[in-house]
């Protein structure tokens, strides 16, 4: 049975007293909302997937057959109007604003999708609304979307939504008004990513593991561009180090095995790079294999004295 007016009061009096975290007031809901309507709600979800896809796939297909047929202020109409459809059937799926917040795991997951999807075609919205800049004017776009997805509904689906719009944007905002390089690029995306990872070590970006997995994979990205440009391996290696450094350090006091795994790894990358380039390139490639090899052995056995030692 669905909760009552004092039931759901009294639930959002315990998450607001800190009583219970978002997850947990969720986890609640659905607990005590879905037994008796599980397969209804699985049904709700499938039809809001496939009709976000096809809703999608529609405007995808229309636009690719007729794109140079139609003005750019039909493109931009077409475009808007996919992505306010979504967000109003990802509002009524959810029965209205105000219960955006409240919704259960599965009927979350659908709105969440859909919020994510408005938040591409956003993108493409701004994308293709000026002639100038399209890329920082779209990925911008798609950014803002994409946060207001998440503030409104914290899920993994809205919070990969903010990642992917948050990287394409800082490239797009770096590459047009900074400098067309891989090195400035790649400073910019590993700034990006270990602000990321901060952000979700102090618990604003959620879920958490979730956030720092990706905050290190957009560092550690980003880190690894330089090797694009030349004689720039030095920083890629040093980049990547600091990296590794960073998040054993952060693992001391956070305790999370995403850190410690993200060092290890960043580990295993740099020293081979360090050593290619200190040797200029003398030591072979299985020479190299050797060295990742025992570097990885070594930073797994540091990692779990690390995690005993704790």
């Amino acid at each position: 049975m669905p909760l009552n007016a004092h039931q759901q009061a009294a639930l959002r009096d315990l998450t607001t007293r800190g009583v219970l975290s978002a997850d947990q007031e969720l986890a609640v809901r659905e607990a005590l909302e879905e037994p008796g309507v599980a397969p209804r709600h699985r049904i709700v979800e499938l039809l809001g997937y496939l009709g976000g896809g096809l809703l999608l796939g529609g405007a995808a297909l229309l636009l690719g057959t007729s794109w140079e047929d139609l003005s750019r202020t039909a493109k931009v109409a077409l475009l808007g109007t996919t992505t306010v459809v979504l967000v109003v059937a990802g509002l009524l799926i959810a029965g209205g604003p105000a219960r955006v917040r409240t919704l259960t795991h599965q009927r979350g997951r659908v709105v969440s999708t859909l919020f994510a999807l408005a938040a591409a075609t956003a993108a493409f919205t701004g994308g293709v609304a000026y002639e100038d800049h399209e890329a920082v004017v779209g990925g911008t776009t798609g950014l803002v979307v994409a946060i207001a997805g998440y503030v409104v509904l914290p899920t993994v689906i809205a919070y990969l939504a903010v990642a992917a719009t948050a990287a394409f944007a800082t490239g797009a905002w770096v590459t047009d008004f900074v400098a067309e390089t891989p090195v400035a690029v790649g400073i910019a995306l590993f700034t990006l990513g270990v602000l990321g990872m901060g952000l979700a070590i102090a618990g604003v970006l959620r879920p958490v593991p979730l956030a720092i997995a990706i905050g290190g994979v957009v560092a550690l990205f980003g880190a690894q561009q330089p090797l694009a440009g030349s004689d720039t391996a030095a920083l890629t290696y040093s980049l990547t180090a600091a990296l590794a450094v960073g998040c054993f350090a952060a693992y001391f006091r956070f305790h999370s095995i995403v850190l410690l795994v993200a060092g290890v790894v960043a580990t295993t990358i740099a020293v081979p790079e360090a050593v290619w380039d200190w040797t200029d390139g003398v030591v072979g490639g299985g020479a190299l294999l050797l060295v990742a090899g025992a570097v990885l052995l070594a930073a797994s056995g540091i990692g779990m004295r690390l995690r005993r030692t704790r």
